[in-house]
């Protein structure tokens, strides 16, 4: 029984490993997978699982090639950890052969070669110090990468361990997501498996190394670090040794033509052709100097140009190895402060020109001299017989030779120099585009990057001994010693400044009587005027000076000092004296009863409650500009500075409280308006927002932030100062224009006898002053304020293309062979919620500009200005739209399809709201009716006030706004009374008793229409004597009426005028006139009559005239009422 127990457990067991999956197995080979990628359309697939299976058997490809790669590298780490400590003991004992030996000078080396053969060495040199710059800038970045490589490394192997046991659960499992896997699925699994286990094994193998891969990169960098100084000063000694020998060459050439000069005697032929020649060696001497100083600029400019072309270089490789490391910042401000300052011959393009120009000249020389003995044969031709000797005609044959030979040799070496200045122009302005791109580069990383370690438990436990060592090193003693330097050995400087200081003092009690005189005159309409704001804020700005002036002449006096170990103390007085500047004058401006309250006509709560505060955040700010300007100046020490990451905490919480009591507790802030309290809500958020990034470590980017805010906050102080004194003299000049009308209108009563009139003190409303200039002043104010705004931000503008490389998600661009993804980023996404911005600003604002300045200078029809605005907000609008979806990805072949779906849908469920928009449309362009006119639609009446999308505002004459729906304009009768024109005619009807004189009526109806003046003279008043009415003789007075606010005025008037004339001419205005009889049933009848004791009370009670049907009774008697319990009277008929 056991051997057949234990058969079938073996077979169980068999049957067990059999069933389950296979995990890990070997890879498949790149050419097995490239064959079945090229075979992929025999399988006739459908086009989504071709795609698919494309992909996958594409990424397979794609990780064994990263296998092969990994393994490739990891044979040549094995190598090069075997040679490296062999390498690494020779490239210090060569260091240390460099070291000993000594340099020969270049001038005893090959003081022997010529001036081409040394151009042809240094060009050698040249080449062979690129080669060691690079050389050297892979060992900077062996070092780095083997200083941060523990832990990159284990970073990177602790992400791949979990990927292989995701890999082996999949393979394990055989499904993903639900599904099976397929062969090639599994082949893409065995193959990322093979690829991570490779990278895997090659950091390990690194790991293991680095202590000689860090030793190898430290030897390579210093011996080449003492190689690249060896060959600069090489190449410079080359450079200067060509320099000299150029110039020894001109300067023998001008001694011998100085001697030729001399030795041509009194003829004075000769005296001009040696002179010429001297003057030619003379530019030649001088062309020499320049060529030479040009190609030190030019070395000089190529070096820095190398240099930062191989950091620029070697900066990104850096990036992607230090990312995330504290180090990469450290990196960044030491290359930030090693960046060259460039210094640029400005005038190389004008003297490119002046050689091209003299090289010109030169040439035509040479063509002149191209045959000596011609040139010397026209010489002599111009001289006597008899002065013409064989010795002069010999020493005139050499001059010629000389002066053709000069004439050579200095057309070569301005050949040379307009070479050596267009490569110098050239080399510079490459040297500028890369500096300011490496620039660019680092403050962007520097600004995203964390300066500092976050502010955790551990900082704050050793913040007391970091505390007390920045304090024992601060150079106290240095600075006293600096300042008081600084200012006695300038005296001729700094004394004009002490002196303007001890004036200002002097005469500060001056200043304040004069502020005092300038306030009291303010509202006299004699004495005031515009230039009594701009002076009183130039007495405050003079009270703040004093200080200011003191602060910066001890900021400037420590920055001046040639030892400089305090230049960074003189940045922060020098910011610190600005902003004392800045909110003393504001203060000064808050002050009761000054410019604020008396010029600006700020309420007094306001400016009290203002003025209070900004003295306390003024207080915050001198400490934050203080620790700013210093940290800004050393960016490196940022890392260590507890002192200043202390103070700007502080800072930043006090401003957040400030700020939230200015902008969201201030007197004028209980009524403010949503947006207004969402503005300061932001703004007080910023000061949080700083104090988390500080917290993060961002300690660099939010001193950058907080500069730049500051010196925003200036600016926005001045802009209101500014906009609040060009307001107050608008209204000024507003109530002297009053004031001057109103004595001319008195002069103008004294004239015509009128002496007793008294001139009332016009005081005008400052928003009817001069709506228009108003807003064109606020209009340029704030185009300033935009200028200044980008000029303060211009340097950090660029630091936000960082935003770029964080892609938020990815869309799909083109078909087919041209199919890609293209990624949204959160730039991207900034960037359309800017233009979403821009767009609601523009589309409300720029409208409204437009007609103020352009279209209310032009002669329009009524409503033109407005419907060209409306169209252009939705125009505005309309692109707004399409330029944000196009930021996010959705572009337009995309789109339509989708607005056609929505335009059908939509058509039929909202086909009213797109009647009305269609509708207003057309009313915009067709103009049926415009802003202002007056319409009848139905039995609505009343002017058109505003003309939207969806409907127009009605105002009727009960100034009740009512909506109509656009469709109704297009589709309903409309009755447009001002259309074209606004006369109209108003037609008065009246009855007169028969028997009156219808002559002497028509007469006064006329009269009473020509006497009045609204009634227009052409076309004339008609009356017409219409109808023989029951009681009446109907007629009708027919007028015209320019505008359509005069029609019931006019009716009115002539009503009155009716009423009066036809009383005086007695003639009576027709009435329908009733007797009531009442009859019983015995045939008496009664009369209704008015009472005849009260005639005056025609509504009073009535009285019975009994009589028969013949004869009616004398007496009445008053009809009572019955009582409330009587029977019911018979019915009553009127017969």
């Amino acid at each position: 029984m056991l051997p057949l127990r234990t058969f079938f457990a073996a077979i169980l067991l068999g049957l067990c490993l059999s069933s389950l999956p296979v995990l890990a197995a070997d890879p498949p080979t790149s050419e097995a997978v490239q064959q079945s990628l090229d075979k992929i359309a025999d399988r006739k697939l459908p086009d989504a699982d071709q795609k698919a299976l494309q992909q996958v058997l594409e990424q397979t490809l794609t990780f064994l090639s990263n296998k092969r790669e990994s393994e490739q590298k990891l044979t040549s780490l094995k190598q090069q950890l075997a040679e490296a400590p062999k390498q690494t003991g020779e490239n210090q004992r060569e260091l240390v052969r460099l070291k000993a030996s000594k340099v020969i000078p270049v001038a005893q080396r090959y003081n022997n070669l010529d001036v081409p053969q040394l151009e042809q060495l240094l060009s050698q040199r040249s080449t062979q110090q690129s080669d060691l710059q690079k050389a050297l800038n892979d060992a900077s970045s062996l070092v780095i990468t083997a200083q941060t490589r523990p832990e990159r490394a284990q970073a990177e192997i602790s992400t791949n361990q979990t990927r292989i046991q995701q890999i082996n659960t999949l393979l394990k499992m055989g499904k993903d997501n639900g599904k099976s896997i397929n062969a090639d699925q599994r082949n893409l699994l065995n193959a990322e498996l093979a690829a991570i286990n490779a990278l895997t094994v090659l950091r390990r193998q690194e790991l293991a190394g680095n202590s000689q891969l860090q030793d190898l990169g430290n030897s390579q960098h210093d011996l080449l670090t003492e190689k690249v100084a060896r060959q600069e000063q090489e190449i410079q000694e080359l450079q200067t040794l060509i320099n000299d020998k150029r110039r020894a060459q001109s300067q023998q050439t001008v001694t011998q033509q100085s001697l030729a000069a001399e030795k041509a005697g009194s003829s004075s032929l000769l005296a001009t052709e040696s002179a010429a020649n001297l003057k030619l060696s003379d530019y030649l001497l001088r062309g020499t100097d320049r060529l030479n100083e040009l190609t030190q600029q030019n070395l000089k400019t190529k070096q820095q140009l190398d240099n930062l072309t191989q950091s620029d270089q070697a900066l990104d490789e850096q990036i992607n190895v230090l990312r995330g490391s504290l180090l990469l910042s450290k990196i960044l401000y030491k290359q930030k402060q090693a960046l060259p300052h460039l210094q640029l011959d400005k005038g190389l393009a004008d003297e490119i020109a002046d050689i091209r120009l003299y090289q010109f000249e030169v040439n035509q020389q040479r063509e002149q001299m191209s045959s000596p003995a011609s040139y010397v044969e026209k010489l002599l031709s111009t001289q006597p017989p008899e002065d013409v000797t064989p010795q002069l005609r010999k020493t005139l044959m050499d001059m010629a030779t000389t002066r053709s030979d000069l004439l050579e040799r200095l057309n070569r070496e301005l050949s040379s120099l307009l070479n050596e200045s267009i490569t110098l122009q050239l080399n510079q302005k490459q040297l500028v585009s890369t500096a300011m791109s490496l620039r660019e580069t680092l403050d962007e990383q520097m600004f995203w990057i964390p300066s500092n370690k976050p502010l955790d438990v551990e900082w704050f436990q050793g913040i007391w001994p970091r505390l007390q060592k920045q304090v024992t090193t601060l150079p106290w003693a240095s600075s006293v010693s600096e300042l008081s330097d600084g200012l006695t050995q300038r005296p001729l400087l700094f004394l004009p400044l002490l002196l303007l200081i001890g004036v200002l003092m002097w005469k500060r009690k001056a200043l304040y009587h004069k502020l005092n005189r300038l306030h009291a005159d303010i509202g006299h309409f004699k004495r005031d005027s515009q230039w009594q704001t701009p002076l009183a804020i130039l007495i405050n700005i003079l009270l703040a000076m004093p200080l200011a002036l003191a602060l910066a002449l001890c900021g400037y006096a420590l920055q001046i000092d040639a030892r400089g170990q305090n230049t960074n103390l003189g940045a922060a007085l020098l910011q610190i004296a600005l902003a004392w500047l800045v909110f003393y004058t504001a203060y000064r401006i808050l002050a009761p009863g000054g410019v604020a309250q008396l010029h600006f006509r700020w309420e007094k709560a306001q400016v009290e409650f203002l003025q209070r505060w900004i003295r306390r955040l003024g207080l915050v700010v001198l400490a934050l500009v203080a620790v700013v300007a210093v940290a800004e100046h050393q960016p490196a020490a940022l890392a260590d500075d507890v002192l200043g990451i202390g103070v700007v905490l502080a800072c930043y919480g006090l401003m957040a409280w400030l700020l939230s009591r200015l902008l969201l507790v201030s007197p004028t802030h209980h009524n403010a308006s949503l947006f207004r309290r969402a503005v300061g809500l932001v703004f007080t958020a910023l000061p949080i927002a700083l104090f988390v990034a500080v917290c993060f470590g961002y300690y660099y980017t939010a001193l950058k932030l907080s500069d730049r805010l500051i010196d925003t906050l200036y600016l926005l102080m001045f802009w209101l100062v500014v906009e609040a004194a060009f307001v107050r003299g608008l209204g000024v000049a507003a109530r002297r224009l009053a004031y001057q009308r109103a004595l001319a209108k008195r002069q103008a009563a004294k004239e015509s006898g009128d002496g007793d009139m008294v001139v009332e003190e016009p005081t005008l409303d400052i928003e009817q002053v001069n709506q228009q200039s108003l807003r064109l002043i606020r209009l340029a104010l704030l185009a300033g304020f935009i200028g200044a705004l980008y000029w303060v931000w211009s340097d950090l503008i660029t630091v936000f293309s960082y935003l770029d490389n964080i892609t938020l998600y990815e869309y799909t661009s083109g078909t087919g062979a041209t199919m890609s993804m293209v990624p949204i980023s959160l730039g991207d996404m900034i960037g359309a919620l800017v233009i979403i911005v821009i767009t609601f600003v523009l589309a409300s604002n720029l409208p409204g500009l437009l007609e103020v300045l352009v279209l209310s200078r032009l002669s329009l029809a009524q409503g033109s200005a407005y419907a060209t605005t409306t169209l252009l907000s939705y125009a505005i609008a309309g692109v707004g739209f399409v330029s944000t979806l196009s930021a996010l990805g959705v572009s337009w072949d995309k789109l339509q399809w989708l607005v056609a779906a929505l335009s059908v849908g939509l058509g039929f469920g909202m086909q009213e709201i797109f009647a009305n928009f269609i509708s207003g449309i057309m009313i915009l362009f067709e103009r049926p009716v415009r802003i202002g006119d007056t319409i009848t639609i139905g039995n609505l009446s009343g002017t058109v006030s505003k003309i939207r999308i969806r409907a127009t505002t009605i105002t009727d004459f009960d100034r009740k706004d009512i909506i109509v729906p656009n469709k109704t304009f297009i589709t309903g009768q409309l009755i447009n009374w001002s259309l074209t024109d606004t006369i109209t005619r108003v037609t008065l009807k009246l009855g007169v008793d028969y028997g009156s004189d219808l002559e002497l009526v028509r007469r006064l109806l006329l009269k009473a229409a020509q006497d009045n003046p609204r009634v227009l003279k052409d076309p004339a008043p008609i009356v017409y004597f219409l109808n023989f009415g029951e009681s009446t003789l109907d007629h009708e007075l027919r007028m015209h009426v320019r505008d359509l606010g005069d029609r019931n005025p006019v009716l009115d008037e002539i009503n009155r005028f009716i009423n009066s004339e036809f009383k005086k001419q007695h003639i009576n205005i027709s009435f329908r006139q009733m007797e009531v009889y009442l009859k019983n049933l015995h045939g008496q009848e009664y009369k209704l009559v008015p009472v005849e004791d009260e005639p005056s009370n025609p509504s009073g009670p009535l009285k019975l005239d009994q009589g028969s049907a013949d004869e009616p009774v004398k007496t009445t008697t008053p009809i009572k009422p019955a009582p409330k319990d009587a029977p019911e009277p018979p019915e009553l008929r009127l017969d």
